[in-house]
């Protein structure tokens, strides 16, 4: 049966802002363990633990869409920011001396949330987290474990708490839930646009040592149009659509909308705007990577394919041009080795600004 028509509309309060702008700390972090990859460990590192934290953080938004950010929540979430700050400021050290913190700080926003929601979330909301218990808690058990193994056993332990994580969103967990439609999208909206902020503030960091000549110039102008069309893709009322997407549709249907197109779907941009946000630090720092321009064109590759999964579980036409994209941009990598970042950034811009267009033109958006 289709969702009514007359669902209340609720708004992302300024304390889910305030805690959200926590969580883009973690992408930072991640963003600089990428900067600093030295093989593929380091970037399957890296993508386990922003599997591990976003799985929480979204976590966090199913709680607040089901009970609410009144007065009682937000000691709630103020403790649960913490958790996060002191769990991104160990990331670096996540699989080393900073496990520990890493993992207690991960146990405490696992419990805290679990808590709350017997709490606040009435009969209802309480059995359905009950069944969803076990696997948070035995991911954070992992990830405990972890702590105390040796440094050869840690990827492999943190690897199998994400794969609970994944069996999790199979067992279709999420039944139970109730989401407010308005406010699921709009939260998720916030997230990443705050993401792509993140990738402008790794443009202005790897920029100053630089300087302002004419190539680096250039090269931050095209960073920033790159990340607009990115902008452009997601709000470009995708956002609106999805949200009536989600209002006619059951809540069955409804709940595999938020995990396959809202966890997957922007999972897999997240880890795109890391990936550019990486690449483009690289490229604008003193003595550039030669890896800097793939993943500047892989980032944007991927972001595209998690935009593709999104509209597909919120069934959101057109996708083949943008899966198109998402196929071409890696190729493009090859104009950045050939000829030079700045040509590589604005043969990316163009790929995706043709995509959008293309759409338009054809009147399939």
């Amino acid at each position: 049966m289709a969702a009514t028509p007359q669902e209340p509309q609720a708004h992302v309060s300024t304390i889910e802002l305030f805690f959200d702008l926590v969580f883009v700390y973690t992408v930072t972090q991640l963003t600089h363990l990428v900067d600093h990859a030295h093989g593929a460990s380091d970037f399957v590192h890296a993508f386990v633990v922003l599997v591990l934290i976003w799985w929480i953080y979204a976590g966090y938004a199913w709680l607040t869409n089901g009970v609410g950010a009144a007065r009682k929540m937000r000691l709630v979430l103020i403790a649960a920011a913490t958790g996060f700050l002191v769990m991104s400021q160990a990331i670096p050290g996540s699989f080393g001396e900073h496990t520990r913190a890493f993992a207690f700080s991960y146990l405490f926003v696992i419990a805290l949330h679990l808590g709350a929601f017997a709490w606040q979330g009435g009969a209802g909301l309480g059995r359905a987290i009950a069944r969803l218990a076990p696997f948070n808690l035995g991911a954070a058990g992992l990830v405990l474990a972890a702590a105390f193994a040796p440094e050869a056993w840690k990827l492999a332990l943190f690897g199998a708490a994400a794969l609970i994580y994944l069996v999790a969103t199979l067992a279709r967990r999420e039944v139970g839930f109730s989401i407010n439609a308005s406010h699921f999208v709009e939260r998720h909206g916030l997230v990443i646009l705050i993401v792509l902020g993140e990738s402008v503030v790794a443009i202005a960091t790897g920029s100053s040592p630089r300087g302002f000549g004419s190539e680096t110039v250039a090269e931050i102008a095209l960073s920033f149009v790159l990340l607009a069309t990115l902008w452009w893709c997601y709000f470009d009322r995708d956002d609106e659509r999805a949200e009536h997407a989600m209002r006619i549709a059951g809540p069955r249907a409804r709940g595999r909308m938020a995990i396959v197109g809202y966890w997957y779907g922007h999972l897999a941009m997240i880890c795109g705007v890391v990936l550019v946000a990486a690449g483009i630090r690289q490229i604008l720092g003193d003595d550039p990577a030669r890896g800097a321009v793939w993943l500047v064109s892989c980032g944007v590759s991927v972001y595209l394919a998690g935009d593709v999964l999104f509209r597909t579980a919120l069934h959101l036409a057109p996708l083949a041009f943008r899966a198109f994209g998402a196929a071409a941009a890696p190729a493009i990598g090859l104009v950045g080795i050939w000829l030079g970042a700045a040509v590589e950034l604005a043969a990316l811009a163009v790929l995706v600004a043709a995509v959008l267009a293309v759409e338009r033109q054809y009147n399939l958006v």
